[in-house]
């Protein structure tokens, strides 16, 4: 596949940011959203040019780290989805696809895709949370072991 991202890059904070343009080829429709981000900073490198900052952490859909405006939507064209569940098998070769950081008065950028989550950080820290149904499997906790089962643990 060959794709166009149109980029948000931002060198800081307090820096006046754009959208940038970069032509990927080699995509395949098997690559997840976040490992065709790493294979455009894998060519960036080989070019000597400054690798677009975004975050992940889990690639599991569960930790939030990637949430990304793809396209003018959290995390994509899909419903219940988040960005790392998210496969290039959702785009059309020869697409533009805009990606942007998830922009919030409580998560101001930071550079390029990455925000300030400290905000969000501090309200787990403190024991809070959120549970939201994304389409994967069901939450560990929350699935009933039956007493045969139970007992022989």
């Amino acid at each position: 596949m060959k794709i166009t991202f149109r980029i948000w890059r931002q060198s800081g904070p307090r820096e006046k940011g754009d959208l940038k343009d970069y032509e990927v080829e080699g995509l395949t429709e098997d690559m997840s959203f976040l490992e065709a981000l790493d294979h455009l900073n894998e060519t960036l490198v080989l070019r000597d040019e400054k690798v677009i900052a975004y975050e992940y952490d889990c690639r599991e859909g569960i930790c939030g780290q990637c949430g990304l405006f793809i396209n003018g939507r959290a995390h994509g064209p899909h419903d219940n989805m988040t960005t790392c569940q998210l496969h290039m098998r959702s785009f059309n070769d020869g697409d533009t696809i805009v990606v942007e950081p998830w922009r919030a008065g409580a998560f101001p950028v930071v550079k390029d895709l990455m925000v300030d989550r400290s905000a969000f950080d501090r309200i787990i820290g403190e024991g809070g949370f959120i549970s939201a149904k994304t389409g994967t499997a069901p939450e560990a906790n929350a699935i009933p072991i039956g007493k045969e089962i139970a007992d022989r643990a």
